[in-house]
């Protein structure tokens, strides 16, 4: 039963939980916990694009539990990801998808307001059927609410003592106040993290338990509810400038207000996508991430699961053949390529020779003991009578030591869906299957 999964997983912080210490210490690189919270975040939606986020993540060690429960008012979904860090701790990410079902386009329209109290299930349900509030009390977003109830605070589970699975995760947070929990989501998903964080609080969750990333989510609440939450939680909201559903409910109910620490990250002009998009907001992540870490280099939180290659793989400079409007994105797609394949692969030796032929590059590869050769080319370009849509074809040959051949391939993909840096990693994880059928 996919729900006693769910919960065993978030039980098993009984056991293994992530100390505070240890988590202050993996948001010291703060680029690296923003592009793990929107890659959970983008892998939270159910798209093809989506799912093979999701897949390459447990390729590299993260385990995705998902739960969802569907009645008349709304269709509750979330995913527990999880992943052992370095220090053999583990990260817990509560995380929830945005709108992309037609139940979840009625919950956003449905903008009332409703009173928010109390320190149970029932008592959440009764305070939010109340009536004539003036608005000096903590007063959110009906559908938000809606969401967040059938999610987490409605189906009892026997398996638990018939409590919801909400009452479990506040359980084990009560029982280990060392642990952590990050919550995150986009959009819609934003909104549900934040509330599902506040019912925690109220359910007696110390607020330095309650980590909460978000990626433009709308306001959820009143200045009373902002006030009263605002010092019970951890709250990053990270909003992309140009991203007008950040404050789209302040505007149309004149009664919504955002709290938190605010961080406005600057949409790439390289794109025309709508600033809202979470592939958006995944192109800033990975561009911050790697402004961050100017060389491949490990990361703490996004974690990685190299297959060992006896006597490792010499990568020869990569070759960038792109279109003159996406040039600027050169340094953001080989430190992708370099990073993921060092995530694949180990040992993985960089090859620094930018005019070498093959027989220098053979050398080197010999010099530094490597079994392989791998050669890459990108090429970039434009789609006719597309301002900002570009095809992007990857060709690659694998030598081994001695020179010989043994595979080349190309995959190839649109900008249609992802961004150019987004597209060269799904280019480069669709190749490893074919690469890994020829290294030992």
């Amino acid at each position: 039963m996919k729900i006693k999964r769910v919960l065993s997983a978030v039980v098993f912080l009984l056991v293994v939980c992530l100390p505070v210490t240890n988590a202050h210490a993996t948001e010291v690189n703060r680029a690296d916990l923003y592009l793990a919270t929107s890659l959970v975040s983008m892998a939270s939606y159910n798209d093809e694009m989506n799912v093979l986020t999701r897949q390459w993540l447990q390729g590299i060690g993260w385990n995705f539990e998902a739960q969802e429960n569907i009645n008349s008012i709304a269709e509750g979904r979330f995913q527990l990801a999880s992943r052992e860090l370095p220090d053999h701790t583990k990260m817990y990410i509560l995380v929830f998808p945005g709108t992309e079902r037609l139940k979840d386009a009625e919950v956003d329209l449905r903008l009332s307001r409703v009173y928010f109290a109390g320190n149970t299930p029932e008592e959440f349900r009764n305070a939010a059927r109340e009536s004539g509030h003036n608005g000096s009390e903590p007063l959110v977003h009906q559908g938000f609410n809606d969401y967040t109830q059938v999610a987490l605070f409605q189906k009892k589970l026997p398996e638990f003592g018939d409590r919801t699975a909400g009452e479990v995760i506040a359980e084990v947070l009560r029982k280990n106040p060392q642990a952590v929990l990050y919550l995150t989501g986009h959009s819609l998903g934003g909104a549900v993290a934040t509330l599902t964080a506040a019912r925690l609080a109220d359910m007696g969750v110390q607020p330095a338990q309650l980590q909460v990333v978000t990626f433009g989510a709308p306001a959820v609440g009143n200045r009373a509810f902002a006030r009263a939450y605002e010092h019970k939680m951890n709250l990053t909201r990270i909003v992309i400038d140009g991203d007008p559903v950040k404050s789209v409910l302040q505007s149309i109910s004149g009664g919504f207000v955002q709290f938190g620490q605010r961080i406005t990250w600057e949409k790439n002009h390289n794109s025309e996508r709508f600033s809202h998009d979470m592939v958006v907001y995944l192109d800033q992540a990975l561009r911050n991430y790697q402004d961050a870490c100017k060389e491949p280099c490990p990361a703490a939180v996004i974690g990685e699961r190299a297959k060992q290659v006896a006597g490792g793989i010499y990568v020869t400079p990569i070759q960038f053949m792109v279109d003159e409007h996406i040039d600027d994105d050169i340094p953001y797609m080989r430190r992708v390529i370099q990073r993921m394949l060092q995530m694949e692969y180990k040992p993985v030796v960089f090859g620094d020779k930018k005019a070498a032929a093959f027989a220098d590059w053979q050398a080197a590869a010999r010099q530094a003991g490597c079994q392989y050769i791998l050669v890459e080319r990108l090429q970039a370009q434009r789609i006719r009578d597309e301002r900002y849509a570009f095809r992007l074809s990857l060709e690659e040959e694998l030598y081994d030591g001695q020179g010989n051949l043994l595979t080349m391939q190309t995959t190839s993909a649109t900008t249609h869906s992802l961004t150019p840096i987004e597209v060269v990693g799904y280019l480069q994880y669709r190749s490893a299957a074919q690469r890994d059928l020829y290294m030992h």
